[in-house]
């Protein structure tokens, strides 16, 4: 298990407006699968109904199986 010095570190994941569509997070946030935004729960349901959430969650979860914790995403899709 890696040490958790090997964490990417963020000044907060706590925003008042989300990365992606600038609304009000209202105090609930967390990051996207699909790059390190960090986004409202809104924007969490659009990104889940989206069709490559499913490979953005397996690209996830394989770079966490190799020790790669602070995976980048496979990039947020145009349609996002």
């Amino acid at each position: 298990m890696k040490h958790l010095n090997s964490y990417k570190t963020f000044e907060s994941m706590q925003t008042d407006n989300c990365y992606r569509c600038g609304g009000e997070t209202h105090g609930k946030t967390i990051m996207s699968m699909f790059n390190q935004d960090v986004i409202c729960m809104d924007c969490k349901e659009t990104e889940k109904a989206h069709p490559k959430y499913a490979d953005a969650v397996e690209a996830d979860n394989l770079a966490i199986k190799s020790g790669d914790y602070n995976f980048k995403g496979i990039g947020k899709p145009e349609d996002l």
